[in-house]
């Protein structure tokens, strides 16, 4: 027997065990690295929930204004990035449920200000084809008025479309991406981010809206000068003149007086939004969950 090939036959299933035995630890730190990343994600969650719950209740106190809220958290020791707000609201996203119900010919600056959505946040998904975003949308508005016909509601996550290659990229608009940066053209935000179909609300929450849902009702110098003006100190109350006014000192277009019937102008003790989003990144894990506070 050769005796050369034996030791090589051995040295082979050793090597093969050592490999099964080091790809089975690997698999199983990398378990419970994520495993622990999920719970500490879901455990921020919680708690940023409680302490929105207890705002929120009827025994707390009067909701304060953005900027004393923001010197109590500085006083208490908390890290707050101005440059980047936080999420867009459930009640300052654009509702297609009048599009869908009415069509685009009775709605047509909605049908505008979506289809501008779509070519502002997924260009980089854009394939290359012209009008693109108008193709997205009529699809998608079709479809989900199908949808509406056959089960009497309608998930924007659960909305397929009838063409292949526009359902893939519908399904990476609804995911996104774990990090977007609209100014500086970084990834894209999940659709049900500023998307919603909702039968009873129809307008826009603008004080509640992120800079870059106004960025595509307006444009990013009237978006970010707007948001700023509302969000500071003994800010200006947000009208429509006030917003007229910005746009005449940003020297933006004439802005179409039909678009404002789908805003909503009031500040933030006009206004309580009780489904908020919660997120929180740990790691490789990022946890959204959308919650409702109830009173």
């Amino acid at each position: 027997m050769n005796v050369l090939g034996l030791v090589f036959a051995i040295l082979l299933i050793l090597t093969y065990g050592y490999y099964a035995v080091w790809d089975k630890h690997t698999s199983g730190r990398k378990l419970r690295s994520t495993y622990l990343s999920c719970q500490k994600a879901h455990r921020t969650v919680l708690n940023e929930f409680e302490s929105q719950f207890y705002n929120h209740s009827l025994h707390a106190a009067k909701p304060k204004p953005p900027a004393e809220e923001k010197k109590e958290r500085e006083a208490a020791g908390e890290t707050i990035n101005e440059k980047e707000p936080g999420l867009n609201r459930e009640c300052a996203r654009l509702n297609l449920w009048p599009l869908i119900q009415e069509g685009r010919e009775t709605h047509p600056i909605l049908y505008e200000t979506a289809a501008r959505l779509i070519r502002t946040f997924y260009d980089p998904l854009n394939p290359g084809k012209k009008r693109f975003e108008y193709h997205l949308l009529n699809l998608l508005l079709a479809s989900a008025k199908q949808t509406v016909q056959n089960e009497g509601t309608c998930a924007l996550e659960k909305v397929l479309l009838p063409d292949p290659d526009m359902q893939k990229i519908y399904y990476k608009m609804l995911k996104g991406t774990k990090k977007w940066d609209l100014r500086n053209s970084l990834g894209y935000p999940p659709l049900t981010e500023y998307v919603k179909v909702d039968r009873s609300d129809t307008k826009i929450c603008v004080f509640h809206a992120h800079p870059d849902l106004l960025t595509v009702l307006f444009n990013p110098k009237l978006a970010w000068k707007l948001y700023d003006e509302i969000h500071r100190q003994d800010g200006p109350v947000l009208t429509q003149t006030l917003v007229e006014r910005i746009a005449s000192e940003t020297h933006t277009f004439a802005i179409d007086p039909e678009l404002f019937r789908y805003l909503q102008l009031t500040n933030y003790l006009d206004h309580k939004d009780h489904k908020m989003t919660f997120v929180a990144d740990v790691g490789e894990v990022s946890l959204r969950k959308k919650l409702t506070i109830h009173q």
